[in-house]
Formats: structure tokens, sequence, C-alpha cells
């Protein structure tokens, strides 16, 4: 009888986009604010966490931010930066367990 190799658990990634992270560094106000963020992320950011559900596999988020009133550098771009990291993924259940515990990926 021949035994399948157990699948790897899906990947996640943790994300944080920030928006006017230079400005803020000089002390001066954020453009911009994030719709539907988190309740402990401030207005310009936005943090989240994206499932790959198998290697090789593509996955999206969608953020939308919003200028805020009234302001004046209308000039200079309103950069929006990205951090992000290996996040932990919902474990798949699995029958039978594996000799060794799978291994979390690597970026």
């Amino acid at each position: 009888q021949r035994r399948l190799a157990p699948l790897p658990p899906p990947a996640a990634l943790d994300f944080v986009l920030d928006v006017d992270t230079e400005r803020r560094r000089r002390g001066q106000a954020p453009r911009a604010a994030f719709l539907r963020r988190g309740p402990a992320d401030p207005e310009h950011q936005l943090s989240g966490t994206v499932e790959l559900p198998r290697p090789g596999a593509a996955a999206c988020t969608r953020a939308t931010f919003r200028l805020q009133d009234g302001i004046r550098d209308k000039l200079r771009p309103v950069a929006v930066t990205l951090a992000y990291g290996i996040g932990r993924a919902r474990a798949r259940r699995q029958a039978a367990p594996p000799a060794l515990p799978p291994l979390p990926p690597v970026l």
C-alpha cells in the first residue's frame, strides 16, 4: 500500500501597508487614511494576512485609502509602503499525523 506524502500547510503572509511614511518621519500629518482598517490600526496603516493555499499559488487583497480634506501638498506623490513576513496559516486537518512536523516556508 502506497502512502501519499502529507501536503504542506498553507503559507500565510502577514502584511502592513503604510501611507506617507517619510512625511510622518518629518513630523507632518499623513495626507491619506485607509478605509476598512482593523480597530488596532492607526488611520495611516492597514494590516492583514493573506493565505496562499498551495505552493506557487497567487493571492490578492484589496486596500482603499482616501485623501484627507484640505491637504496643501498636492505636488508630491502619496507613497504607500509594504512590509511583510511569514505568518501562521490555519492548519489543515490530517487523518494520520506525519512522521515529522511540516516545515514552515522561507522567504
